[in-house]
């Protein structure tokens, strides 16, 4: 992959902007409030598909690109009181920005994972409000999705614990590693996604912690959907596929 031209840029009344240079390219105008809004994109009639999560996720085909955006939105009981407002501890501690920077470092190191391309907050006071757009992988559903259509194979799960075992040595730890967040494109090369709160540790001592997480989630859907196909031997083929990376 080739470098990105990381760009930070404030326009004043608490907005600041973080992008790829390459976005300037792609957009027809210059990167502003508005292309961060969902109005923006409907107007041009842009929006090709929306996910449901703690907020709504929107999927936008512009120029030959395809893109995610989502506007961060709190979870649990808490999010029923703040809803998307966040604490400001400075603009490269907001949530978007960590997001932005570790997806391009990831990326740099060449894990798959998806391409930043802008991010933005919008503080007022001691709070911030954020959004950020990535881009979309083509043709790929998450794993939750295709196990209960059909199951994975050996080969696969082994290569979902690659794919863990690669963001581990880069030291990197996955807030909320669940199937969800793992996807498989129609060349069955697998993804890892969503890196709100994630972060790069040292030492070894969480990672455990992290494969129990994706354990318990696919134990989770396997008890609640009628047809999931997974079992604990798949399980097994996924931790081969972990440790024969490390």
């Amino acid at each position: 992959m080739k470098n990105m031209a990381i760009i930070r840029r404030d326009l004043g009344a608490g907005h600041h902007f973080l992008y790829d240079d390459a976005i300037s390219d792609a957009l027809d105008e210059e990167l502003g409030i508005d292309t961060f809004t969902p109005e923006y994109w409907q107007f041009q009639n842009k929006i090709t598909g929306k996910a449901k999560g703690r907020g709504t996720t929107l999927f936008i085909e512009h120029n030959h690109h395809q893109w995610v955006l989502r506007h961060y939105q709190r979870g649990g009981m808490i999010g029923k009181v703040l809803s998307d407002q966040y604490l400001f501890t400075g603009v490269e501690h907001s949530r978007p920005f960590e997001e932005f920077r570790l997806l391009a470092a990831m990326r740099k190191e060449g894990l798959k994972v998806p391409l930043p391309v802008a991010a933005r907050i919008h503080r007022r006071g001691v709070i911030y409000r954020g959004d950020l757009i990535t881009e979309k992988i083509p043709n790929s559903q998450d794993l939750h999705r295709v196990l209960c259509q059909k199951p994975l194979g050996k080969d696969l799960w082994r290569s979902v614990g690659e794919a863990m075992a690669a963001m581990h040595k880069c030291q990197v730890h996955h807030h909320d590693a669940n199937i969800r967040n793992i996807m498989m494109d129609d060349d069955q090369q697998i993804w890892l996604i969503d890196f709100d709160r994630c972060r790069k540790r040292k030492g070894h001592h969480w990672k455990t912690s992290n494969l129990d997480r994706l354990l318990r989630s696919l134990q989770k859907e396997k008890n609640k959907n009628p047809i999931f196909h997974w079992s604990f031997d798949d399980w097994q083929y996924c931790l081969d596929g972990y440790h024969s990376m490390l």
